[in-house]
């Protein structure tokens, strides 16, 4: 539900008290919640003009300039915690797991979502997943959000992919550059200048995970203007500047919004279409 323009002025003032002075938890990708990750109570995601609250009274809010949204569960109980369900549900449960709310949304496929807190300020939830570069380790049930007061920058020499804010993402029609970078973390995506996609491990010393096939067609002078792009069929390209295909994964059956997300486990993953979102609510 929308939240009533009358108290726009009040979400401001409490969005810049939560801050300067909240501290949720955070071991996870500070604007991402994926199937799996729990949304401690007291704790975010976050970016730079607006932050998705799970409140201590229960009470899920979205805060940022103009319409926002909650989910008017605010003392329904105490203790609760958020997570995103396998279909694509947005679940509220409090300290005793007892159900409390979730997000409307029609029956969708089992698989992996992502609720992604975009650069517009808004909330989606995308999937399921429909392409990854393959897992490199196992991860307990993590806990999601960011501290707002302790949370690490990203290297200031990372670009921004083209069309983004957020440096871990690439919505559908954004495009990535050579000497651009989609990071989480440790974890960094690019294109190269041989007219790749890689994926590397800053941790050790940009250890190469993951690659793409490169092209045979792969000139100096393509590799300089090679970008990578995400379509509104889930489907990731690498092409020259005269649009040439030299790379792609394979099209999703939908036509929709789709995200490439850079996780901090090592995966790049697409989830997609959108199928929930704050500003529909």
């Amino acid at each position: 539900m929308a939240v009533p323009s009358g108290i726009a002025a009040l979400l401001i003032s409490s969005f810049l008290l939560l801050f300067f002075l909240s501290s949720p938890s955070s071991a996870n990708e500070g604007n991402i919640l994926v199937t799996g990750d729990v949304l401690a109570s007291d704790s975010e995601l976050s970016v730079d003009n607006a932050a998705f609250v799970m409140q201590s009274d229960c009470n899920l809010v979205l805060y940022k300039e103009g319409r926002g949204f909650q989910s008017n569960t605010s003392g329904s109980s105490t203790k609760c915690s958020l997570t995103l369900s396998d279909y694509g549900q947005l679940i509220i449960r409090d300290y005793q797991g007892s159900f409390i709310w979730s997000s409307k949304t029609r029956k969708h496929p089992q698989g992996q979502y992502a609720a992604v807190l975009q650069p517009d300020g808004e909330v989606g939830i995308y999937g399921p997943a429909v392409w990854s570069t393959p897992l490199l380790f196992s991860n307990e049930v993590k806990t999601a959000g960011v501290d707002v007061k302790s949370a690490a920058g990203v290297d200031e020499k990372i670009s921004a992919a083209a069309g983004n804010s957020a440096p871990n993402l690439l919505l559908s029609s954004g495009v990535l550059n050579v000497g651009s970078k989609l990071a989480s973390r440790d974890y960094a995506l690019e294109v190269t200048k041989e007219c790749g996609l890689r994926l590397t491990k800053s941790a050790h010393n940009n250890t190469v995970v993951w690659e793409s096939p490169i092209s045979s067609y792969s000139s100096s002078a393509a590799g300089e203007n090679c970008f990578a792009r995400l379509n509104f069929h889930g489907q990731l390209s690498i092409l020259d500047d005269n649009y040439g295909q030299l790379w792609s994964t394979a099209a999703a059956a939908g036509e929709g919004k789709y995200v490439l997300a850079v996780k901090i486990n090592g995966q790049a993953t697409i989830y997609g279409p959108c199928i929930w979102t704050t500003a529909a609510e």
